[in-house]
């Protein structure tokens, strides 16, 4: 119900595919240990630490929300002339946003009341709002590890694909939600990020997603 030329949302049973043949999820070994240190290179999450680093602010009673991550103050500046901290903000659609970041591997996760203004059938989320909550916390990861993936150089980065798997209805009005990202693998340009939606306390799986972002290219001076 989604689709542009530069991108798209499928229903799928559980693949995760790139057109071209290749996985979302495939990365080497050195590309592992880069984005998840702590985890020896290890695809699963690192474990949580004891007690959470001094200073930083955490939400423990949200599963979605890892010892390990730190709120962000406010919304970042980019943001708030967007269309998911902006023109979606308020009652009964998107309220009460808050941003985590790990800065140990990136990672970073939204916690969002999503209103029953923005629903598809009675009292679910529409699924076109749970690709907008996904592409725009893709783009928050993105943005944040530009330095991580030595891409200050290049221009700003543009979804080329976005996959998401719908598991559960997303109720609307009734507590929030956490929405996760976090970035798989970088092939120059090219960027590959994951991320998954859940109940505020963890426990339901609503959707997951993939993504494709591309940095585009810095013009040439005087040209």
């Amino acid at each position: 119900f989604l689709g542009t030329k530069f991108a798209s949302v499928g229903l799928t049973e559980g693949r995760e595919t790139l057109r071209g043949g290749g996985s979302f999820t495939e990365k080497t070994s050195s590309q592992d240990k880069f984005f998840f240190p702590s985890a020896g290179g290890s695809h699963a999450p690192a474990p949580a630490k004891a007690k959470a680093a001094a200073g930083s602010e955490t939400r423990k009673s949200l599963g979605g929300i890892k010892d390990t991550m730190k709120r962000l103050d406010g919304t970042p500046a980019y943001k708030r002339m967007g269309a998911w901290h902006n023109t979606l903000k308020g009652e009964e659609m998107v309220s009460e946003l808050e941003l985590y970041s790990d800065e140990e591997n990136g990672s970073v996760a939204g916690v969002y009341r999503i209103g029953c203004s923005l629903c598809g059938h009675s009292g679910i989320v529409h699924g076109g709002i749970i690709a907008m909550g996904f592409d725009d916390l893709f783009g928050t990861c993105y943005f944040r590890n530009r330095s991580r993936v030595n891409h200050e150089e290049l221009g700003p980065g543009f979804t080329a694909n976005l996959d998401v798997n719908y598991r559960k209805p997303m109720p609307c009005g009734k507590g929030k939600v956490v929405f996760n990202a976090r970035i798989d693998r970088v092939e120059g340009r090219k960027v590959y990020l994951s991320g998954f939606a859940t109940s505020e306390n963890g426990q339901i799986k609503y959707a997951d997603s993939t993504a494709l972002f591309i940095a585009a290219r810095k013009p040439k001076r005087g040209s």
